[in-house]
């Protein structure tokens, strides 16, 4: 910047001489407001508008004021992430898919100038949802196990609060709640499972669970074996036991019961690698004599043996979404819940 134009615009300057938003939105020749959304990162602002306000902020070593910002909007920008794991669950054995959409969650937070808070809550004895009356965040996102109904009961009973507040696949009605089409990709893996040749398809997940999406699925599962007249083929799962666990236990119960079955599609990637491993040490040629399909697409699945076949939730639409949601309810509007796409992910399981 040319001292000339940095001279001309000097009036407006804030205290002790720092360059102001005001200054910087007239050298531009856009409004104040346009600049301090550009610089928090806000997508809404004009690619080339945003970049031209950035580089000048730095030019002139500006920030914003984010403790000004606070007290003249009386907004925090801080969102609040609540994982809900199951009671007792050591944090290291998360199931991965909550763990990448996090990531997710944290940078579409970012690129719209919010912070994000995260806290993992396992019982009454850390539940915690006071965020935005204790001034910590503007809105809360709520995702993680449906195996903690405790945890979905406390965050159900608090929603009655008004405060604002996003779930992913929440079990409970009162909550505004985002979910992948679950629907949809029943129908991928299923329609793969039948060009395969497989007559007898077992499902391999909760039947009556908390979580909207198993529920999804398994209401999937019935519909498109009765419309293709499939034998419906659904072990029990062994209650209160890790996924991995009981996709194991299921397939070992149907070995032993001798269930004819020449495909699996399993509710999600865990359980469909507890099955794998049930499979394998049966002797079982998995992708010769089953086809076996996952659920969410966890980067694991990659490296299984053989790597699975899954339906791939997106992540980054998912993380976007929550947000973008959370967002519309702290403005007064109706949230977008429109159903996540998903995809057919093809490896060698299947």
């Amino acid at each position: 910047m040319t001292p000339a134009r940095l001279g001309a615009n000097r009036r407006g300057m804030g205290k002790e001489g720092r360059i102001t938003a005001h200054q910087i939105a007239a050298m531009l020749g856009v409004s104040q407001p346009t600049v301090s959304r550009a610089l928090r990162g806000d997508k809404k602002v004009n690619e080339d508008t945003r970049a031209r306000i950035v580089a000048l902020a730095n030019e002139l070593n500006y920030s914003v004021d984010h403790n000004a910002l606070r007290l003249r909007t009386q907004q925090t920008f801080s969102i609040a992430l609540v994982i809900l794991c199951r009671r007792g669950e050591n944090k290291a054995n998360i199931n991965p898919f909550y763990l990448s959409l996090l990531g997710c969650i944290a940078a579409s937070a970012s690129e719209r100038g919010y912070n994000l808070i995260v806290s993992f809550q396992d019982s009454p004895a850390n539940f915690f949802a006071n965020y935005t009356g204790s001034r910590q965040s503007d809105g809360l996102i709520v995702i993680g196990s449906g195996q903690n109904v405790e945890g979905w009961q406390y965050f159900g009973e608090y929603a009655r609060h008004n405060t604002p507040m996003i779930c992913w696949g929440a079990s409970k009605e009162d909550l505004v709640s985002i979910k992948s089409d679950n629907a949809m990709g029943t129908r991928l893996a299923m329609d793969h499972l039948r060009t395969k040749g497989c007559r007898n398809i077992a499902y391999i997940g909760p039947m009556n669970s908390e979580q909207p999406q198993f529920q999804d699925r398994i209401n999937t599962y019935m519909a498109v074996t009765q419309e293709l007249g499939l034998p419906v083929i659904c072990p029990t799962l062994p209650e209160n036991a890790v996924r991995e666990d009981q996709g194991y236990a299921a397939v070992k119960a149907l070995l032993r019961d001798k269930t004819n079955f020449d495909g699996l599609f399993c509710a999600n990637d865990f359980i469909a690698l507890g099955a794998l491993r049930a499979l394998d040490e049966a002797g079982i040629a998995v992708g010769k004599d089953v086809h076996v399909i996952g659920f969410d697409g966890i980067a694991t699945g990659a490296y299984a043996q053989p790597p699975l076949t899954t339906i791939e939730q997106d992540y980054y639409k998912a993380g976007e979404m929550l947000v973008e949601a959370l967002i519309a309810l702290l403005k007064g509007k109706t949230p977008d819940t429109t159903p996540v796409p998903v995809r057919l992910l093809l490896r060698e399981s299947a």
